[in-house]
């Protein structure tokens, strides 16, 4: 039988989990139409990867780097947004050339501000994981919508939201079967493959709604259905249990606070950052 103070901490914890789901539903119906809104046009996408991208990397940064020097953190934030800005407005057709001469910017920068031997090299890591783990990931949004236009971009993006929300759901309410990560324990089989399951529901709500409703030409069968789904809550997770790793060496519950019952703006999109590339190949080979 379960004791009184058993039975407290079960009532103080569903209350909690009952609070921090109604801050997620707020928060993603003051988010989402915005964010949607900025998928109308090539420009304002950029600009939306290079807002998200700045403040990624400036959660990131004043995480991991802030505590060494504050100003180091706010010019490696500045030097990581200008990726996808030039990428998308200048360098799309030079990607890697482009990303090599930032990486090159931040290391000197670094040489030159950093004078203390036992910070240097975690100060590399950090600008090396921002740079390629947030900016050089996210910034595939831009040739998925230069090529394939913005509904396969905006499906991309919502491919994460179905995911993490059909993930928790099923995971909340049939979850017993653990993954066994050290770095995200709460994870069960049950959310990973309900999760699969509502993803592949969605993209083909998703279709139909497109070409239904809004008169566009989405081709996307029932394999490659199935293959973006098991992609997607494969590497959603992934990205998700890697962001909680380098919030356990840091001993942060999350990245920031900007967004109530998500917490920080990458802590939303750490799975997404994991999906976009993985997506763009998939695209590249069978759509």
């Amino acid at each position: 039988m379960l004791s009184m103070s058993d039975n407290k901490k079960n009532e103080k914890s569903e209350n909690s989990l009952r609070k921090e789901t109604i801050q997620r539903v707020i928060s993603a119906f003051i988010v989402a139409p915005f964010v949607v809104f900025c998928f109308v046009s090539y420009s304002s996408l950029v600009g939306l990867v290079a807002a998200i991208v700045m403040i990624s990397a400036g959660e990131f940064f004043f995480t991991t780097i802030k505590r060494h020097d504050p100003w180091l953190s706010i010019v490696y934030t500045a030097i990581v947004t200008t990726y996808p800005v030039l990428y998308g407005m200048a360098f799309r057709n030079n990607p890697t050339e482009l990303l090599a001469v930032i990486f090159m910017v931040g290391i000197v920068f670094a040489l030159n501000k950093v004078k203390n031997r036992e910070i240097v090299t975690e100060v590399y890591f950090s600008y090396t994981v921002a740079l390629i783990y947030i900016s050089f990931l996210l910034s595939f949004f831009i040739p998925i919508y230069d090529i394939y236009g913005g509904a396969i971009a905006l499906l991309t993006l919502t491919l994460s939201w179905a995911y993490d929300s059909f993930a928790y759901a099923f995971g909340m309410t049939l979850g017993k079967h653990k993954f066994g990560s050290y770095y995200s324990p709460n994870k069960s089989w049950e959310g990973f493959f309900g999760g699969i399951f509502g993803t592949f529901i969605y993209i083909l709500i998703y279709q139909y709604v497109a070409n239904m409703v809004f008169k566009k030409n989405l081709q996307i069968d029932l394999f490659l259905a199935i293959l973006i789904s098991v992609v997607t809550g494969v590497f959603d997770s992934f990205g998700d249990i890697f962001e909680s790793s380098i919030k356990r060496h840091y001993n942060v519950k999350h990245m920031g606070n900007l967004m109530p019952g998500h917490g920080g703006m990458l802590d939303r999109i750490d799975g997404l950052l994991f999906i976009t590339p993985v997506i763009y190949i998939l695209l590249n080979l069978f759509y």
